[in-house]
């Protein structure tokens, strides 16, 4: 079987989860024998070299520097993304040429909405693979406290839109309940087959056997690993471990993001708190073995966190905060907090 795959992101481009499923979802498919190749984006002025997991169309695209704009900038960008019809014609046209069995659509913002409707003319299977509320709302994130972004008029009419454009592929995939409920309860895939799949089965990990190993006493040895940014809890953290942690314990921040610097110049003194910036999987599974406990502070609501099942795998403890479809990815193996409760965070901790 011939497989399409498309996300708006991917290695050497690549940011967060979505792009490690992919990268998974290509090195399986590859192992059962199919073709597969990609469709991703990236911008016109920076070249960080070429994908060498499969054969790899890029559409050029600033979605990757999105985060860098001005919120008027992005508006506009959103606005202008809703008829691209560069990238739409330019998707078709490799769609027409490879002929694909199937394709499976993951994150298409920064690609196009309006290549569904394509996929369905050509009469090739169409899959869909939910990642975020993306769909719901452009910024991809309802924040603990706002949840009401995503209800507000105008999320209602970037709604229609997205729902109008993306339409009922044949199956809908999403990785936890409460991501897949969101869309359902407000119109979408109304004639889709819809699959819960887990993240761990995707990347084929057995969790049955990793059971987390909890200490009977308070954990010293604390670990973050994501983004740096605020949505992912990491002021939060920092501004409550300065004032609650005691003077043994420790924390390790693996991970990048635009707020790196900031907290570099404003925590780097404390000699409690390493900040280590990216980390590759070698030395994150260090990490994972050194630590007492994974802090995962997310101020956004998430869906199934690849970080949870990296950690599970390593048989960390997890203390969490409860949003989204994070309690579905931790299961038994952590704990949950209130979100943004710094007492609340520290009295699971001890």
């Amino acid at each position: 079987m011939k497989i399409c795959l498309l996300n708006n992101l991917y290695k050497p481009y690549n940011r967060g989860g979505a792009e490690n499923v992919v990268a998974a979802m290509i090195k399986s498919y590859q192992g059962a024998g199919h073709e597969v190749f990609l469709i991703t984006t990236r911008p016109n002025n920076l070249d960080l070299g070429e994908n060498k997991d499969c054969r790899t169309f890029y559409i050029n695209s600033e979605f990757y520097n999105l985060n860098k704009k001005t919120k008027l900038a992005r508006l506009f960008w959103h606005l202008y993304n809703l008829r691209a019809t560069k990238k739409y014609h330019a998707i078709k046209k490799i769609l027409q040429t490879e002929k694909p069995n199937l394709v499976i659509s993951h994150n298409l913002m920064g690609l196009d909405f309006k290549i569904a409707p394509v996929i369905k003319e050509l009469k090739i299977e169409h899959h869909h693979f939910l990642h975020d509320i993306q769909l719901l709302h452009p910024s991809g994130l309802i924040i603990y406290g706002n949840e009401n972004i995503v209800n507000s008029a105008a999320a209602k009419l970037y709604q229609k839109i997205t729902r109008l454009f993306l339409g009922s592929p044949d199956l809908i995939i999403s990785p936890s309940r409460w991501l897949l409920e969101e869309h359902l309860k407000r119109g979408f895939f109304k004639n889709s087959k819809t699959e819960i799949q887990k993240l761990e089965d995707i990347f084929k990990i057995n969790l049955a056997d990793k059971k987390a190993q909890v200490i009977a006493k308070p954990f010293k040895h604390l670990l973050f690993v994501g983004q740096i940014e605020k949505h992912k809890g990491i002021l939060f953290l920092l501004d409550a471990f300065k004032k609650l942690a005691t003077t043994e314990m420790t924390l390790t921040i693996a991970g990048d993001g635009s707020l790196l610097p900031l907290i570099r110049e404003q925590f780097s003194k404390d000699e409690r708190i390493q900040i280590l910036g990216r980390s590759e999987k070698p030395a994150l599974e260090k990490y994972y073995r050194e630590a007492d406990a994974l802090i995962m502070p997310s101020l956004c609501y998430e869906n199934y966190p690849t970080v949870i099942i990296e950690a599970r795998q390593a048989g960390l403890p997890i203390i969490a905060s409860n949003l989204g479809g994070i309690p579905e990815a931790i299961g038994s193996d952590g704990c949950l907090f209130t979100p943004g409760d710094a007492d609340d965070l520290f009295k699971k901790i001890i």
